[in-house]
């Protein structure tokens, strides 16, 4: 006779678990997001290329729509996962869901959301809202937060549902008032008590789709290279100064990110707000860095385009500054918020301001995109230096 495994009551976890880090199951659920963020990243790609500027609002709101899947699953795996066969089988679920999302991704700069990422949403939900519910039953405490986010996601899920059937002519206007409900729903929830979720696992969790992200740029990185080699016209100096520019300015980024203590910092602060200034705020550090890594292929086809012109390296350039200056300040605000004792927040955003635009303007003047991306190298060069400062200042202070 076959019996089913019994399944294992579900609790609370630690937030002040020692050594944690994450499952395999978490970064299997992440190799989904590798596909919805090259998706998003391609597709602004494409409306760069057409110098199609409205494509910047469409890549975020597609961004969003990836970035808001991931979130619900990370959050809720920080604070509860009794790795039983019915939550990896809920896991299952919530990927197949993410795939289709990522699916409508791909279709998303052109026909916008379609049943499939809708579909994908419902399926999702209906797996996570089976865990909130072992959380009501079982999880003393924590029933306000559970039956909340229950009823916050079915609400959601079923609005989603009949915007589909919508009028073309006010779909838009509702679109972006289902995403404010998104977006204050959590908040909603989470208010009737500050839910348990351990910090350190957060900060690896966000640092880990941050390397995802990154991914894009080393993806623009290879895709760089492989043109200079199938040019017969490359000289290996091309493929030498131009290519090692496009990765050290990706090394750079890495660097600056990583040298921020996110977990340090959520441990010690422990603020009830510090969730949601972390978690929102990393949306648009994700979403700056995805779009980089578009603009670093835009400075492949401005560096071989030397006939049509449909790509000048000042346009490139003038992109690839954009989306790096908008990492820096979206960064730089995450930290001055997160970690009010750092005092060179804003003395290093200036200086790494003023590199950007002088690196700009000594390519609009002529002088070689691959010169450019070196000077502004010391943008976040600079600022990694006096972050790391500010660091030492903030330890010797929480140590006090």
């Amino acid at each position: 006779m076959i019996t089913i495994p019994a399944l294992n009551k579900i609790s609370a976890r630690d937030p002040n678990e020692p050594n944690r880090p994450s499952t395999t199951l978490e970064l299997l659920f992440d190799l989904v997001y590798v596909i919805a963020v090259s998706a998003a990243a391609s597709g602004l790609y494409q409306r760069l290329l057409a110098h199609d500027f409205l494509g910047f609002l469409t890549f975020i709101i597609a961004f969003f729509i990836l970035w808001n899947a991931w979130t619900s699953f990370t959050w809720f795996a920080s604070g509860y996962d009794p790795d039983d066969w019915y939550y990896r089988l809920s896991v299952l679920l919530q990927m197949f869901g993410s795939l289709m999302i990522a699916a409508n991704i791909n279709q998303f700069f052109e026909q916008g959301l379609t049943w499939i990422g809708v579909t994908g949403y419902a399926i999702m939900r209906l797996a996570s809202c089976s865990q909130w519910w072992r959380v009501y039953r079982q999880v003393e405490g924590h029933k306000r937060v559970a039956g909340r986010s229950i009823i916050g996601l079915l609400t959601l899920q079923s609005v989603w549902i009949l915007w589909l059937f919508l009028p073309a002519s006010i779909q838009t206007p509702a679109l972006f008032l289902f995403i404010a409900a998104e977006l204050l729903m959590p908040i909603w929830a989470r208010a009737a008590q500050n839910i348990n979720w351990h910090p350190h696992h957060m900060a690896e969790r966000y640092g880990l789709l941050t390397i995802i992200v990154l991914g894009e740029g080393v993806l623009g990185v290879s895709n760089s290279i492989r043109t200079f080699l199938v040019n017969s016209e490359s000289a290996a100096s091309a493929i030498i100064l131009l290519g090692s520019s496009l990765v050290a300015l990706v090394f750079a980024l890495w660097w600056l990110y990583f040298t921020i203590p996110f977990g340090s910092i959520l441990d010690n602060e422990r603020r009830r707000y510090d969730l949601f200034l972390f978690g929102y705020g990393h949306f648009f550090v994700f979403a700056t860095l995805a779009a980089l890594g578009s603009a670093l292929n835009l400075v492949t086809d401005a560096w071989a385009d030397t006939l049509n012109r449909t790509v000048t390296q000042p346009y490139a350039m003038g992109l690839l500054m954009i989306m790096l200056l908008g990492f820096l300040v979206t960064l730089t605000l995450l930290r001055a918020l997160m970690c009010r004792k750092s005092s060179h927040n804003m003395t290093a955003l200036i200086l790494a301001t003023c590199i950007i635009l002088l690196s700009y303007i000594t390519v609009a003047q002529g002088l070689s995109i691959t010169y450019g991306i070196w000077l502004s190298l010391l943008a976040p060069i600079i600022m990694t230096w006096y972050f790391h400062q500010d660091n030492k200042q903030w330890e010797v202070l929480n140590i006090a």
